[in-house]
Order: structure tokens, then C-alpha cells, then sequence
């Protein structure tokens, strides 16, 4: 028998850990919910769609700029919207990804997410082979990576194309093996390689870097002051101390990475200051300049909105701690409410305990660790080492994403806690059953990560608006190779239809050029649908394109045309309720009135039976609004499935609403079959749960009333709904109160015997 080499057995090595991830990336793909959400470009808010824009715009015709979006000034030089705040090499990943696939956006969304999880499961894999090392067992590292890749925010984010999500996630693993590799076996080219390439995906690893370096130099520092100091010659020891910190590995680290880091910035500060150097704009003045300026709160926008106090900066740090040691299907399991939706400021204290007890456990381990303090003790930091500057930050605090640093604390606890519970089954049961356990624990944790995958995945997921999505999609597929290379001017409607910000439509059409609705152009895309325009697309449903048409003659034609209408419902707005889209109109009115203020909108919708989910949202008037002559109009998109009600209106950010108003969709086909079915259901239940001038059922989450025979009569005036949970802090905070929570609602207007229920979500 020949010996194996050592490289043939490292790489032997890694084929095992690579085929159980490889198992994990099926397992995300067969139980992560209704994959046609990933054709939602604004899935996880507009960053996938803002990062899927850069992609797209990534050329050599434009200097490799991180550009938003590419438009031909009356010149026809190329003017940019550049946003050259991260490097450059997780947005040519995404390129080199989606590429291949033309014109077809629907197949580049879908190997953008699949790319994303093959990251995800790369960062678990270099987890793995790290935690292997410093815990002693394969077996230890393959259930704590398991459990800490379960958490929330790990699998909320997995198919993320954002380089601030599981990019720079898997930069971090990346740059974590190679310091494993480099404590035990001093492979410090290997290290300088993988901390460099995780630098060109993203900027997490220097939260990784500062305590690898701080403690690893501070320890070489110790160590020679304490020779210095114990050395009869001590002038020459300090002499010879000094020229070794200066030789120092994690000096030459620190070094490598600040100046491969600085290159990566002075490459985006070229581009940038390029774009703006025409406008006379110094470097103090560009927009990098003022995104690093702001995490430090040195802008000038800090007065205005200030740092989080360092009391709730602290609670929120050990919430996303307590969040990310927690894996999902456990969350559930103990019915707790985090980590959706992630407070603005004042996190919940259970969770927030939770992190605290965890980040004292894993600090208190590094006591009793035997094994590779240094790399324990990064992965603890790593989160709070990321966040300092985000409480500076007036608007990163609000991301959840950002409690993804924090999975390095849940595996080193995960890590210390199962090796700990290894020594003493060793100690107490002997080694055969150890491994009989290791096999046991490796499949519970693989159980509990499957069970969050699949809990994960049906959360925020609707199957109509997924294939909504795919149709609109596969309109702007079709307009590509019209408008390629062609200006193109887009009404502020299209660029919110998928609940974005307008890049996601800039990433449809890419190889076009977009300004404003102002700017001269050789096409024009709006939501609104006129054939006395010239409409290239008539059979279109979302997107409808014209040919040399001013967008402002077709707001006023809307306009004309909503006039002549009654509207569904009329309030400050009047609201139409035509074509699928709700329409709200203002006149007169210009976009800087006070009306008009940030996510002021909102838009409730109540299905009809058995027909989908409530619906809620809120926007605002800059996402999809258009301002012309004295008019403010606006486009909104309710859920296509039958409705039973919409309430919608305005209010004001943390205070009272300005005004709503309530509407009921007259009955279609569908609709009134829904209701014939659930009418059925209902009648052939048996007895009602209570009975009084309407029969009330309670089925599930639903509430139903029936009244037979029932006249308009019988439904007029107001209905109330008060809950009473069996558990208080299953209230939202502003009705524990009163220790109920209560709604009022009104019953629409019956056209028909059969329009007897109003179907309501109850807490749980």
C-alpha cells in the first residue's frame, strides 16, 4: 500500500464536508417556500435589485463604474448614478453569473439567487473546516454549523443578491479558515490570499480582522516587553523586541489588507470623482466621501438624526445576538415574536436578554478553551466589531441584515457547548457511545435546519404576486432588444410596480439609458395604457411602451380619463379602483406638499374567503407618484386576488392618520364563487360559536358572520372585535395595556345574499 501524499489527503479530506453542503444547498432549494419569489427583483427591499442594476451596468464601455444607472445627457455623453460604496468584485461575481442569459431576465434573477446560495452553503463549508480545527471533531463542527446556519437571519437572507448579505458572509468564512489555517499550521500566504479576496467582495472582514489582529499582536507585544523586561540587557532587548513587532505576521496582515482595501476604494473614488468632477465637486464632496463620513456621524445630516443612545445601541446589538443563536424552527417552537419585524429602536428584552446571557457564555468559554483562544475570540467580536460604526450610521441601524455578523458568535457558542458536552460524555459513557451521540446530535441539528428552512421560506411568500412578477418580467424581457442602446424615459409608476425603488426596472433594461421623466427620449414606459398615444405594446398588463411620447401627455390623458369617472371612494385623494390598479388623485396639488411626506401611504387589503392573505403596505408619494400642471397622481397595486375590502389613506409617521377611506370591490365570477363556496362551508359546520343577531364561526384565523335572510338593513352601523390573548406578550406593546386588542370595521355594502362575511387576521 502506498503512502497517500499530504495534498492528496487534504483534498480527500474536503470531499465529505463538500458533499453534505452540497446537500445543504439542495435542501434550500427543495424546502425554501415558493421559489417563484425569486423572481421578485425587490425581494429583501431594493438592495437585490439595486446590486442586480450595478451588475448589469458593469462594462468595460463604462470604466467598470458601479453605476445605478446609465443615461445620455443632450450631448450624448454618457452621465451616471453611481454608487461606488463596496468593491467592486461582488458585483463582477453577479455579472459573470447572469451574463450568459441575454436578454432573459426572469433566467438572470434565478442564477443571481442561485449563486447566492451557493455562497451561503460555500460559507458554511469554510465554517465547517474552520470549527473542525478548533473544536476538535468533524462531527461537533458539522452540528454547530447546522445550528448556527439556522438561524433567522442566516436563511431570511440566503438568496439575497446584495454584497452586504451572504456575499460578504461568505467573504467572512473565507478570511475565518484562513486564520484557522494560519494559527495551527502558519500558512500566512494562504491567509493574506483569502483575506484579500474576501476584501474584494466586501468590507466585512476588517470587523473580522481588527480583533485577529489586536489580539494576536497584542500577544506578540506581551510577550517580547516581558523578555525585555526580564533581559540583563535591556536597551538592547527593547531594540530587538521592536524589530520583531515590526516583522510581526499580523503586522504584515494589518498592513496587506489596509492597502489592498485602499486600492479597492481609490479605484471607486477614481470613478466617482470622474462623474462629478464636471460639476466642480471636490473629493470632501462625493458621495463615498460622505458614506464613510457618515459612519462615524460625522455628517451633516447627524444633528438631525442622531446616533442610537449606547443604552439602545447595546439592547439592539443583543437582540440580533439573541436573534442569530436561536435558529428559526426553536423561535417558533417557544412562540416568540422576533425576529420579524426587527424593532426601530427599543429592542424587546426577552431576545435582547437572550443575546446577553449568550455573548457572557461564549466570553466566559474563552477561560476554559484549550484550543485556538485567538480564533474563538474573533468569532465572538466579530458582530460588535461590525456594528460600533453602525450606531453612527442614521440609517444602517434600521437593516436587519446587519445581525449577520453575529453568526460567529453563535458558533463559537454552539462550538464550545457541544465540544464541552463531548468531554464529558467521553468521561461518563465512554468513547462508543460518544460516537453513537455525535450521530444523534448530527441529525437533530440537520432536522432542526431543515424544519427552519422550510418555516423560513413561508414567510413573506405569495404565490400571486410571484407570478405577477414573472409576467411583468417577461414583458420587459420582450422590450429589450427594442430599446437597447435607445433613451428611455420611465413614469415614477413602472419604477415602483415591484415595491422597489426604481432599480429593479433599470436592471430589465439594461443596455438602455434612463433619465427622468423630463429628459428627451426615444422611448417611454408608463403603467398607463392609451392607444391614441403610440403604443407599441397593446397586449401588455403592467408595462406599456410608447414611441417618442411625453410622458406629461399621458399623465394629463389619465387624468382626463379618471374625470370622467366616479371614484370608488373620495377623501384628500380621490381613489379609483379601475383596471386592477388603485389610483389616487389630487388636484390641485405639487410634490412638495406636505401631504406628500415619506411613507405616508398605506394600504390595507382584506381578501375575499378563502381567496389569499391580508395584504398590508405602506409607501410613498416619491416611489411611485407623478407631479404635473396642478396635479399629484398616483399608482398603487393591490394583491390580484378577489377582494372583499381595501382600506387606505395617509398618515403621519408615528402618529394619527390624516385620512382613509374604506372600499368594496363590486363582486366578480371569482369572487362570488369564493363566497358561494365559503357560504357552503359554513352552513354544513354545525353549530356557530355563538349566536345573537348574526351567527358567529370561528374556523382557524378566521371569523365568520352569517345572517340568512339578511337585507342591507340588518348591516349598517359598525362592527367591533376585541381580543383576548392567552398570553399578554402575544400583544402588540401599545395594547398590553388594556390587555386586548381591538377592531372596528364596517360591512360592505351586500350586492348579494351570499356577501355575508368579513374575513380579519387575529394575533396569535
Amino acid at each position: 500500500m502506498f503512502a497517500i501524499r499530504p495534498r492528496v489527503a487534504e483534498w480527500r479530506g474536503w470531499l465529505t464536508p463538500t458533499a453534505l453542503f452540497l446537500a445543504m444547498f439542495a435542501a434550500l432549494l427543495a424546502l425554501g417556500g415558493d421559489r417563484g419569489y425569486f423572481y421578485r427583483p425587490a425581494n429583501h427591499d431594493h438592495n437585490t435589485a439595486q446590486a442586480l442594476a450595478m451588475a448589469e451596468n458593469l462594462s468595460p464601455r463604462h470604466n467598470f463604474r458601479l453605476a445605478r444607472r446609465v443615461w445620455l445627457n443632450q450631448d450624448g455623453g454618457y452621465e451616471y448614478d453611481t454608487y461606488a460604496s463596496f468593491p467592486i468584485g461582488g458585483f463582477a461575481l453577479i455579472k459573470a453569473a447572469i451574463a450568459p442569459f441575454g436578454d432573459d431576465a426572469a433566467a438572470k434573477l434565478l442564477a443571481a439567487r442561485v449563486l447566492m446560495l451557493l455562497m451561503f452553503c460555500g460559507a458554511a463549508l469554510f465554517a465547517y473546516l474552520a470549527i473542525a480545527r478548533i473544536a476538535g471533531g468533524r462531527s461537533i463542527a458539522f452540528a454547530a454549523v447546522l445550528l448556527t446556519f439556522s438561524g433567522f437571519y442566516a436563511l431570511y437572507y440566503a438568496d439575497g443578491v446584495f454584497n452586504e448579505g451572504v456575499m460578504d458572509l461568505f467573504g467572512a468564512a473565507l478570511a475565518f479558515h484562513g486564520m484557522a489555517v494560519f494559527v495551527q499550521e502558519g500558512r500566512f500566504r494562504q491567509l493574506l490570499v483569502k483575506t484579500c479576496a474576501a476584501l474584494f467582495i466586501g468590507w466585512h472582514v476588517y470587523a473580522l480582522l481588527l480583533p485577529f489582529i489586536a489580539i494576536g499582536f497584542g500577544g506578540e507585544a506581551a510577550a517580547l516587553v516581558r523578555s525585555a523586561l526580564s533581559s540583563g540587557e535591556r536597551a538592547k532587548a527593547a531594540r530587538s523586541a521592536f524589530a520583531s513587532l515590526i516583522r510581526s505576521r499580523y503586522a504584515a496582515l494589518a498592513a496587506a489588507a489596509v492597502l489592498f482595501g485602499s486600492a479597492l476604494l481609490a479605484f471607486n473614488f477614481a470613478n466617482e470623482y470622474a462623474d462629478f468632477a464636471g460639476d466642480g465637486a471636490n473629493i470632501t464632496e462625493l458621495p463615498l466621501t460622505d458614506s464613510i463620513l457618515r459612519r462615524f456621524g460625522q455628517t451633516d445630516d447627524y444633528e438631525e438624526r442622531p446616533a442610537l443612545a449606547w443604552g439602545d445601541f447595546l439592547r439592539r446589538q443583543f437582540y440580533r445576538a439573541g436573534a442569530a443563536v436561536l435558529p428559526y424552527s426553536l423561535v417558533r417552537a417557544a412562540g416568540w415574536d422576533f425576529p420579524v419585524p426587527e424593532p426601530a429602536r427599543n429592542a424587546a428584552l426577552a431576545p435582547a436578554l437572550l443575546g446577553l446571557a449568550a455573548t457572557c457564555a461564549a466570553l466566559g468559554a474563552l477561560a476554559l478553551a484549550r484550543r485556538c483562544r485567538i480564533l474563538t475570540a474573533t468569532a465572538v467580536l466579530f458582530g460588535f466589531c461590525w456594528a460600533i460604526p453602525m450606531r453612527h450610521n442614521t440609517f444602517y441601524y434600521q437593516h436587519m441584515f446587519e445581525g449577520l455578523p453575529y453568526m460567529g458568535l453563535a458558533l463559537a457558542l454552539f462550538a464550545f457547548a457541544l465540544s464541552g458536552a463531548r468531554r464529558l460524555a467521553v468521561k461518563y459513557l465512554g468513547e462508543r457511545a460518544v460516537g453513537r451521540l455525535a450521530v444523534a446530535a448530527a441529525a437533530l441539528a440537520a432536522s432542526i435546519f431543515a424544519l427552519s428552512i422550510f418555516q423560513v421560506g413561508q414567510l413573506e411568500r405569495n404565490p400571486g404576486e410571484a407570478e405577477r412578477e414573472k409576467a411583468a418580467i417577461a414583458e420587459f424581457s420582450a422590450m429589450r432588444p427594442t430599446v437597447n442602446g435607445k433613451r428611455l424615459a420611465l413614469s415614477p409608476d413602472i419604477q415602483r410596480f415591484s415595491g422597489g425603488e426604481g432599480y429593479e426596472t433599470v436592471f430589465f433594461l439594461a443596455d438602455s439609458f434612463i433619465g427622468d421623466a423630463g429628459d428627451p427620449a426615444d422611448y417611454a414606459i408608463s403603467r398607463y395604457r392609451d392607444e391614441r398615444f403610440d403604443l407599441l405594446t397593446p397586449d401588455n398588463r403592467f408595462a406599456f411602451l410608447y414611441w417618442q411620447t411625453d410622458l406629461a401627455a399621458l399623465y394629463r390623458a389619465e387624468r382626463r380619463w379618471l374625470e370622467t369617472l366616479e371614484p370608488a371612494a373620495r377623501s384628500v385623494f380621490d381613489v379609483y379602483l379601475e383596471g386592477g390598479a388603485l389610483r389616487y388623485l389630487k388636484s390641485p396639488c405639487v410634490a412638495d406638499d406636505a401631504l406628500m411626506r415619506r411613507d405616508s401611504f398605506f394600504l390595507h387589503v382584506y381578501p375575499a374567503a378563502g381567496a389569499g392573505e391580508f395584504h398590508g403596505a405602506n409607501f410613498h408619494f416619491e416611489q411611485g407618484g407623478n407631479a404635473f400642471d396642478d396635479a399629484c397622481l398616483m399608482t398603487a397595486d393591490p394583491p390580484p386576488y378577489p377582494i372583499a375590502a381595501i382600506r387606505t389613506g395617509q398618515y403621519i409617521p408615528g402618529g394619527e392618520r390624516l385620512w382613509e377611506v374604506f372600499i368594496t370591490p363590486p363582486l366578480d365570477a371569482d369572487a362570488l364563487a369564493v363566497y358561494e363556496d365559503a357560504y357552503r362551508e359554513i352552513s354544513e359546520s354545525g353549530e356557530p360559536a355563538a349566536r345573537g343577531d348574526f351567527d358567529v364561526y370561528l374556523d382557524g384565523d378566521i371569523l365568520a358572520y352569517l345572517k340568512e335572510p339578511c337585507a342591507e338593513s340588518d348591516a349598517r352601523g359598525r362592527f367591533f372585535l376585541s381580543v383576548y390573548p392567552a398570553n399578554e406578550r402575544d400583544l402588540p406593546s401599545d395594547a398590553r395595556e388594556s390587555g386586548h386588542e381591538s377592531l372596528n370595521f364596517t360591512f360592505a355594502p351586500p350586492r348579494d345574499r351570499l356577501d355575508v362575511e368579513h374575513r380579519i387576521r387575529l394575533r396569535r
